[in-house]
């Protein structure tokens, strides 16, 4: 790499590190790496001049500091780099509006349809050295899982951001589904060890501007809300985990398994998983009515239930209360209870977004303040 394009990738390095979910350095220099995969140089040097924050093409072009550039030339960039999905944009009318994207939730799923070795391997060094951390440093979870709605008794207050149905009706269009980019990537990284829960891929679904994002770029297909509500019932007869946005309006639904599932993989290697997915659900089982089959065992993609002596044991700490084990227990042993303290996630995205942002400031504040 050229001393001139390391100082542009280190630049936008930096200018990515203010977003929510950041792009921290690292000793290696791996995440240079990972944008020159994205970036090019030019387009790394556009996209320094982006927000978090959705503009207009006119409004980033008042900050391009290249007197030879033509805002056509700009909007071309632009657009390579959504081709590429390294950058968001949404329509306003005719109107589209740009921003930069966090690594995760946003340009790692991008690349569905398209990864490759190198971009895997490149994400898993950089996973490993600094990125993990960066991803969980707040402890507020881009996600929150919700329970099929089948598992949720008629005694169970739902709250309207807890029912799968109601959120799926008053979604805004246009809805999509999508492949899954984590099966894609256990794919790419093991070919011979597909998803042990199901070989379908279109699992993944997307509402509003971000469906509308993905179907401009062919990244997924236009469905109805019929087809959408199909899908998640096909997911929940699998066995797999709705994981919603973590917003009372989410942008979209991931259904994952704990094969393939980044998210899910890492919640299995700590402590305490439902303390950060701030669940409002838990498993309770009357061991007086289980009859030890073990199916419910078998469905847990957390891990948390196990047979001791024949009946089924829940370990609450890795409980995400998504009700999977609920629904197949023919002895009717198994209840989905709400937790004392009902958690509301945020109303939307953006203020997801500005939760972390803020708890991200506060840490740095902090961690200053102790090196003083």
């Amino acid at each position: 790499m050229k001393l001139e394009d390391m100082k542009i990738y280190r630049k936008l390095q930096e200018h990515l590190d203010k977003l929510p979910i950041g792009f921290p350095p690292t000793k290696s220099g791996v995440e240079l790496k990972l944008l020159q995969y994205l970036f090019t140089p030019k387009e790394a040097k556009v996209a320094t001049k982006l927000s978090f924050t959705y503009e207009t093409l006119s409004t980033i072009y008042e900050r391009i500091d290249d007197p030879h550039m033509l805002i056509e030339e700009l909007e071309e960039i632009l657009e390579n780099s959504i081709k590429k999905g390294s950058i968001h944009y949404k329509r306003k009318g005719e109107e589209k509006l740009y921003a930069n994207a966090m690594l995760i939730i946003g340009i790692f799923e991008y690349q569905v349809n398209r990864l490759t070795m190198e971009f895997m391997d490149l994400m898993k060094q950089y996973g490993q050295e600094m990125f993990d951390a960066e991803l969980f440093r707040t402890k507020i979870s881009q996600t929150r899982v919700v329970p099929v709605e089948k598992s949720i008794s008629h005694e169970n207050f739902v709250a309207p951001y807890n029912d799968v149905r109601r959120l799926i009706q008053d979604a805004e269009n246009p809805i999509a589904v999508t492949n899954c980019v984590c099966r894609q990537k256990q794919d790419v990284r093991r070919e011979r060890d597909p998803c042990k829960l199901t070989n379908r891929y279109e699992t993944c679904i997307g509402f509003g501007h971000s469906a509308q994002l993905y179907i401009d770029q062919g990244w997924a297909r236009e469905i109805t809300k019929e087809e959408a509500l199909n899908i998640l019932d096909k997911n929940e007869e699998t066995g797999l985990v709705l994981q919603f946005g973590n917003a009372q309006r989410p942008g979209f639904i991931c259904s994952c398994c704990g094969c393939c599932c980044g998210l899910l993989r890492d919640f299995k290697k700590i402590n305490n998983p439902a303390r950060l997915m701030k669940t409002n659900y838990y498993v309770e089982i009357d061991s007086d009515l289980c009859v030890g089959c073990g199916i419910c065992v078998d469905r847990c993609q957390m891990g948390a239930l196990t047979l001791i002596d024949n009946i089924s044991t829940v370990n609450r700490k890795k409980c995400l209360g998504c009700g999977l084990c609920v629904v197949t227990c023919s002895a009717e042993a198994i209840e989905l209870k709400n937790k004392k303290k009902e958690i509301n996630p945020p109303e939307s995205t953006d203020d997801l977004n500005a939760m972390i942002l803020n708890k991200k400031k506060e840490l740095i504040e902090k961690y200053n303040k102790s090196k003083r």
